[in-house]
C-alpha cells in the first residue's frame, strides 16, 4: 500500500518505555511527510496538553485526535471539541472514591485535577507490587503523574471536562470497574474505552475514528488511502476505518485477530520504526 496518511496511535506505538520518540523514527517520520508527502495524524486517548508534553517539538502533524475523539485540530485550527456531562462526571468521581479507585479527571486545557484527600490513596495505589501486565509507560506515566501532574484540589469542578481516566494495578479490579461505568449508560450517553488491561476512560460517544474521519475530509483524502498503527481496544474503530491496519507486536489480542497486519517488534524494541521503514522505503 501506497498510503497518502498514516495515524498513529502513541502509548504501546509512537512511543517508547521512557514515553518518547526515538531519533531514528522522528527523522523517518519527518522523511515521510516531506519527501513521500504522506500526512500523519496523532490519535491519541492523551489530551492535547499531554500530546504536546510528549511530542517533539520538530515534529509537526499534519492532525491530532485527542482524548480518543473528544477533540479534533489541524495545526491551531479548533475542528471539534466535545465535553463530558458535568453529572456524569461527579458520579463517576464519586464511584471511584467510593472504590478506592485512581481517577484523573482531565479538561480540555490545563493540568488534570484529582482531589487533594486522595492523594495518599494514589501513592498507596502506585505503591503497590508492580504486575507483569502492566507496561512501562503506563507505569512510568502514573508515577509521574502523582508526583508532578495532577493539580490537587480541594473542591472539585465537574464542568468543562473531556475525559475521565481510571487506573489500577489490577486488571481484575478494572474489569469489575467497565462493568460498574455500563450501568451508567441507563441514565448518560458516553463512551468508555481501555488502552490497556489496567485502565478505563470515559468521554463523550465518539471515537479516534470519528477525529480521523474528519481530518481525512479536510485533507480530502479517502479512507481507503489511510494507514493507521495502533495497539489497543480504543483504537480498534480507527483501525476499521483504513484502508490498511496494522497492530502493533504488543497489541491486545482483539486487536491483533481485527487487523491486516502485525508488526514483527514491540513499541520497546522500536517496532513502529522497523515496520514503517520496511513499507515506505
Amino acid at each position: 500500500m501506497n498510503p497518502k496518511a498514516i495515524a498513529l496511535d502513541m502509548d504501546g506505538t509512537l512511543l517508547n518505555s521512557e514515553n518518547k520518540v526515538t531519533k531514528e523514527l522522528l527523522s523517518l517520520l519527518q522523511n515521510v511527510q516531506q519527501e513521500k508527502g504522506i500526512r500523519i495524524f496523532i490519535a491519541s486517548g492523551r489530551t492535547r496538553l499531554e500530546i504536546e508534553d510528549v511530542l517533539p517539538s520538530e515534529l509537526k502533524p499534519d492532525g491530532i485526535v485527542s482524548a480518543n475523539g473528544m477533540g479534533c485540530y489541524r495545526g491551531e485550527e479548533i475542528l471539534f471539541e466535545h465535553k463530558l456531562n458535568p453529572d456524569l462526571v461527579r458520579l463517576a468521581v464519586d464511584k471511584a472514591r467510593e472504590n478506592q479507585l485512581y481517577y484523573e479527571v482531565h479538561p480540555h486545557k490545563g493540568d488534570r485535577i484529582a482531589r487533594k484527600e486522595d492523594k495518599e490513596v494514589f501513592e498507596n495505589i502506585i505503591g503497590d507490587s508492580r504486575p507483569d501486565t502492566l507496561m512501562d509507560n503506563e507505569y512510568l506515566s502514573r508515577k509521574q503523574a502523582v508526583a508532578e501532574d495532577i493539580h490537587w484540589v480541594d473542591d472539585l469542578s465537574y464542568e468543562d471536562h473531556v475525559k475521565v481516566y481510571f487506573f489500577s494495578m489490577d486488571p481484575g479490579k478494572i474489569k469489575e470497574w467497565k462493568q460498574t461505568l455500563e450501568t451508567f449508560k441507563e441514565s448518560y450517553n458516553f463512551a468508555a474505552f481501555s488502552s490497556t488491561l489496567h485502565n478505563a476512560e470515559i468521554m463523550d460517544s465518539v471515537s479516534k475514528a470519528v477525529g480521523i474521519s474528519k481530518l481525512l475530509e479536510e485533507y480530502h483524502i479517502a479512507p481507503a488511502d489511510l494507514m493507521a498503527i495502533g495497539d489497543g481496544e480504543n483504537d480498534l474503530p480507527m483501525l476499521e476505518l483504513a484502508g490498511c491496519s496494522v497492530a502493533m507486536q504488543n497489541a491486545e489480542d482483539v486487536v491483533k485477530r481485527s487487523v491486516d497486519e502485525v508488526t514483527e517488534l514491540t513499541y520497546e524494541q522500536n517496532g513502529l520504526y522497523a515496520y514503517l521503514s520496511e513499507k515506505l522505503f
